[in-house]
């Protein structure tokens, strides 16, 4: 039998492959409760958890890479507009990726298109590293601080309201996408 600290820290180094922001927010808020440690090292989360963000994020690059190889993708990097995207991500790629780390729905597409256009492999993976660090350090502080003001509890429902924050519009993105497809259908 699996003991249950080895499935909690498993679990944290999945849950980014799962879902990024629900799994960025546990596992800082298992990290910051102090109730966390009768269950399972924090900081162990927290680490399994980042080294999740990041390998989940890495292999998206060569995803984006290993499109080039394909014909229909070819013609599609030829087209203007996005040759022009491509050289805003070649010439700021750090501001690109630590903005779409921040920004919702830009982080799949962009990391798509950073290995796809050919930004160098080191530097993306170094501004993922230094993005996810500072996601997560962004919202460590306010996990935190609302631990700080509103105590123990605060933190907790904090942790799960955002948790369900983001769960609900991921299911309400989902179901528009399914509505859309169904009125085309019927049209």
């Amino acid at each position: 039998m699996i003991p249950a600290d080895l499935l909690i820290y498993l679990s944290a180094f999945i849950a980014p492959f799962v879902q990024e922001d629900a799994a960025v927010v546990g596992a800082v808020t298992a990290f910051a409760h102090p109730g966390m440690d009768k269950m399972a090292n924090g900081s162990v989360i927290l680490c399994a958890m980042l080294c999740g963000l990041v390998i989940s994020d890495l292999w998206k690059y060569w995803l984006g890479w290993a499109a080039r190889t394909q014909s229909w993708a070819r013609r599609f990097a030829d087209k203007p507009g996005l040759a022009d995207v491509g050289a805003k991500i070649q010439a700021h790629p750090g501001k690109t990726l630590m903005i779409a780390r921040f920004v919702p729905g830009t982080r799949i597409p962009a990391y798509l298109a950073a290995g796809f256009l050919g930004v160098p492999f080191g530097v993306f993976a170094l501004w993922i590293i230094v993005s996810a660090l500072t996601y997560t350090s962004v919202i460590w502080g306010l996990i935190v601080t609302v631990g700080t003001v509103a105590g123990q509890k605060g933190q907790l429902y904090l942790g799960l309201g955002l948790v369900s924050l983001i769960l609900i519009v991921m299911g309400g993105r989902l179901w528009m996408a399914r509505f859309k497809q169904s009125v085309r259908a019927d049209h």
